[in-house]
């Protein structure tokens, strides 16, 4: 239902940035096209792998794959609702900015963002520091907030950008952080090599991402490779890798999960 709801918002608003609402000038992700409809068909399209991700994240959770392992992603209905919500959520608002190029496509781009570094950060401090759902909730809302406040401030930093790259950055560095811990500190039984994998895929993610912007090495503004599209997969990869790493945790800590919070 969710997705409906977002992707009929995102088809109404191609109609209305067809009839010419809210126009903005193209950016800096390379793509040239003479498409009348979408202004980067390829960067629009290749966020479906965000979607297709999210449902493979619902499907496998809605089938009980890995109910064998005891943690707060298997006896939680709401994170796990809520965590392939957030995948899904990615792609139609990363579709709405390359497609339109406008304001708002573009505010529905970084808030996606912000949404899913304000669940990583808050799913693994609120497990670190074994707090409940209040937490969970305060540090989420707390995190999308200041992403919001923070982002309206000139900041440009060189190879980062913008103060909306800067704070994905940051936040995800916090979350590898809260992760180390977890896995050195606290020995949480955990299928590390899930976690690798996917700071592995945001790495390379960051690298195509850096080199295929107009004017890169990777930037090939007429052809069907795109390299930013590639980042859209990438970070898609990677997000499932991480669902696999938190969902192989296994605890016995009762006191640790959010077992009947939500």
């Amino acid at each position: 239902m969710v997705c409906i709801c977002i992707v009929s918002l995102f088809i109404i608003y191609l109609q209305l940035h067809a009839m010419g609402y809210d126009k903005r000038e193209p950016g800096g992700y390379c793509e040239i096209s003479t498409n009348k409809i979408f202004a980067e068909p390829i960067n629009t399209w290749s966020n479906l792998g965000f979607i297709i991700i999210g449902f493979i994240i619902a499907w496998q959770m809605m089938w009980g794959t890995f109910n064998d392992n005891v943690n707060n992603l298997t006896t939680s209905d709401f994170l796990s609702i809520f965590y392939s919500s957030l995948v899904i959520c990615l792609g139609p608002c990363s579709m709405t900015m390359h497609a339109t190029y406008t304001h708002l496509g573009m505010e529905l781009d970084v808030l996606s963002e912000y949404l899913i570094c304000g669940y990583l950060v808050a799913y693994s401090t609120q497990r670190l520091f074994c707090m409940n759902k209040i937490y969970f909730v305060g540090v989420f809302l707390l995190i999308v907030v200041i992403c919001e406040l923070v982002s309206r401030c000139d900041i440009y930093l060189p190879v980062i950008g913008g103060p909306a790259n800067l704070l994905v950055a940051i936040f995800l560095i916090i979350f590898l952080i809260a992760e180390l811990f977890i896995v050195f500190y606290r020995k949480s039984d955990i299928k590390k090599r899930w976690g690798i994998l996917g700071i592995l895929a945001f790495i390379l993610a960051f690298l195509i991402w850096n080199f295929s912007n107009t004017g890169g090495p990777l930037c090939f503004p007429n052809s069907w490779f795109q390299g930013h599209a590639l980042w859209h997969v990438l970070c898609a990869i990677a997000l499932y890798f991480l669902f696999r790493y938190h969902i192989s945790e296994n605890s016995s800590a009762r006191s640790s999960l959010l077992t009947n919070s939500f």
